[in-house]
């Protein structure tokens, strides 16, 4: 991008490169910045709201965001001004829009312009909206008067399931490519990838990530998984080749993430990097990360695009970074490793009718940027009670090795995947094809549990509610996320209150609308914790009964005592990779905690999730007087590209 004062893409280019060529701020005098300006991208009066965590872009001096209320807004980028404002919640729910629940978040937006005028591209939920970039209106000649459904035009019907772009896909011409973030749980939309008309809202073309009859694929699915098969699903958005036309798309796990007995098989295009012709959605290669994904090891970033300099040659390459601590690299054209691959032997499952892919590939440089095995050497030890608590949790669980499946019988320890390995803000990449990224260590425990319950209500709960609730009902953290305990909700809320939660969501809850009223009126009486629990009817509803056969009891951090993760640190890391050699020029310590220092502790690292789990108290003032959107972006994006080789 040059010198250009623009932030045009998401992530600032279309190879993700989170990179910029501007020198006013350097590492030497990063330290004096001061806030020029403040903006409460939270000021609209809504019901609920979900992070913010939105790579604002900047045009021509403007500011184009969105609000953790899904709000897109247009500031003037010099003085913090509002220019004007959308809510995409009032086309669906009009003067009722601030009432209504906003689920998920929305991390980008993209600018087009025909040479005559700019529209901001954007998603809400299920809802696809051109917006002119000028006066924050919908524009009339786009779809359904400056708006399209995306439930529409997936090759089945999934109005009732929760689909929600949350990254803004690439444009290339007047192309929009974009994925999607569907549930992990069943029943799920399909994540296949799609092109849209940006003039028109047309949808141009379709790729299936979950094959259908005669495509590529198609035998490493059960024959009907087509017709039932959720996930598999691009949430993190992509890179573009604009000179030779190619798209990059990373596609995350085929839901349910951990138990795959209803989808035995290799399950293309799970867990892969797929190239497509961006012109006509055509597969050109693909590279699959995780085999038969039970792990929920989903690809977790955007891809980044380079020129890798070898034996005096350029290659068009592209890197991939995965949650579980590798770093694929290919030539992004013919799709083949430029450092070596091996299938490594992996644990079979002992779980009834699962059948685990035997191996699992493994790149033999660079080496991992976190750890992937936790043996028992390993445990925390930074204060003297840690060791001895941790130990004696450790005897107890299943003993760790890389991708071993969960198991029904005891906890088993998920490291580094889930909250390990890095997360979707990605990397950046230099001119020079140096990868830099921070990575966490973080493990947690899970299990694998029996869906069969005592009743209909507990057995809807089982299937939909028990991921993130967990099986005793007392919330936690999900998925990166504060989950609420339901102990004693049917005292908090009325049965109408909780019936209309479950259809719209809240915050990182997507909505149930495909839960009918009377499996919703099972689901309060489970919840009330009667004793007149309805007996499981022999013929209950077909779809309830069978989508799930075991569910996980709901991920926990595993941390000791005071609040810190159960290995040794370091717990964060900032890395610089040469991926034309695929050695590291450095890697750091990254973050730290104040009451450890206080103690003559070293640096330990910290992960993004202490700040979701309540560390973020612990943080420095100066951090919480930043605007949320700024705090994010500085995270994200510019404490990388300000770093000095």
């Amino acid at each position: 991008m040059g010198a250009d004062r623009n932030w045009p893409t998401y992530l600032g280019d279309n190879a993700s490169s989170q990179y910029s060529s501007l020198t006013q701020i350097t590492p030497s005098n990063v330290a004096q910045l001061e806030v020029a300006w403040t903006f409460d991208a939270s000021q609209f009066p809504t019901k609920n709201r979900f992070h913010l965590e939105c790579n604002p872009l900047i045009i021509d001096g403007t500011l184009y965001g969105t609000g953790g209320n899904k709000m897109l807004f247009a500031l003037d980028a010099a003085t913090g001004e509002l220019i004007w404002r959308f809510d995409p919640y009032e086309i669906e729910h009009g003067d009722n829009a601030p009432n209504v629940n906003r689920t998920w978040a929305n991390r980008g937006v993209h600018y087009w312009s025909d040479g005559k005028r700019g529209r901001i591209i954007y998603s809400s939920q299920h809802l696809l909206c051109a917006v002119d970039a000028d006066t924050g209106q919908l524009i009339p000649s786009f779809g359904n008067e400056g708006f399209i459904d995306l439930r529409k035009g997936l090759g089945r019907d999934v109005d009732d399931l929760a689909y929600a772009p949350t990254t803004p896909g690439v444009v290339f011409e007047n192309l929009l490519i974009l994925g999607s973030r569907v549930t992990e749980a069943l029943p799920a939309s399909p994540g296949h990838i799609r092109a849209f008309d940006i003039r028109t809202g047309e949808q141009v073309w379709r790729f299936n990530t979950i094959p259908h009859p005669g495509e590529f694929g198609y035998d490493t699915w059960p024959e009907d998984a087509y017709l039932r098969a959720g996930g598999a699903n691009t949430w993190t958005g992509m890179a573009l080749d604009e000179e030779r036309g190619l798209v990059y798309c990373p596609t995350g796990s085929p839901s349910f993430d951990y138990y795959g007995g209803d989808r035995i098989g290799q399950n293309l295009f799970g867990n892969s990097l797929i190239c497509l012709d961006v012109k006509t959605g055509k597969r050109k290669w693909h590279f699959q990360a995780i085999h038969h994904d039970i792990f929920d090891m989903d690809l977790p970033s955007p891809p980044n695009l380079f020129t890798m300099r070898r034996d005096g040659k350029e290659i068009p390459a592209i890197s991939l970074l995965t949650k579980h601590g590798y770093v694929f690299v290919f030539n992004r054209v013919t799709g083949d490793p430029l450092f070596p691959i091996e299938e490594v032997p992996v644990p079979a499952s002992k779980v009834p009718g699962e059948n685990a892919w035997p191996t699992q590939p493994h790149p033999v440089k660079p080496v991992p940027y976190s750890r992937v095995e936790f043996p028992i050497s390993e445990v925390n030890n930074t204060l003297p009670e840690s060791k001895k608590e941790i130990h004696a949790k450790y005897q107890t669980l299943e003993p760790h090795v890389p991708f071993l499946p969960l198991s029904l019988e005891r906890e088993s320890i998920i490291f580094p995947g889930v909250w390990g390995g890095v997360e979707w803000g990605g990397a950046a990449m230099d001119p020079d094809g140096i990868l830099y990224f921070n990575a966490h260590d973080m493990p947690a425990l899970n299990t694998l549990m029996d869906t069969s319950a005592h009743s209909l209500g507990e057995a809807i709960y089982n299937r939909n509610c028990v991921l993130c609730h967990g099986a005793d009902r007392h919330g936690g953290e999900a998925f990166g996320q504060i989950v609420p305990s339901l102990v004693g909700v049917t005292y908090r809320m009325k049965p109408q209150e909780i019936a209309q939660l479950i259809k719209q969501g809240k915050g990182s809850m997507p909505p149930f609308a495909h839960l009918a009223g009377n499996e919703i009126n099972h689901l309060n009486k489970f919840l009330r914790e009667s004793e007149d629990f309805d007996p499981f009817p022999a013929s209950s509803d077909k779809e309830t009964e069978s989508l799930m056969p075991y569910t996980h009891g709901g991920h926990k951090m595993w941390k000791d005592s005071n609040g810190y993760p159960a290995i040794k640190p370091p717990w964060g890391t900032l890395n610089a990779i040469d991926l034309s050699t695929g050695e590291y020029l450095w890697r750091t310590v990254f973050g730290e905690f104040p009451e450890l220092i206080e103690k003559g502790i070293e640096p330990t690292g910290r992960t993004d999730e202490f700040r979701r789990s309540g560390r973020h108290r612990q943080r420095p003032s100066h951090y919480r007087s930043q605007p949320r959107w700024l705090y994010s972006s500085l995270r994200c994006e510019d404490r990388r590209r300000i770093v000095e080789r």
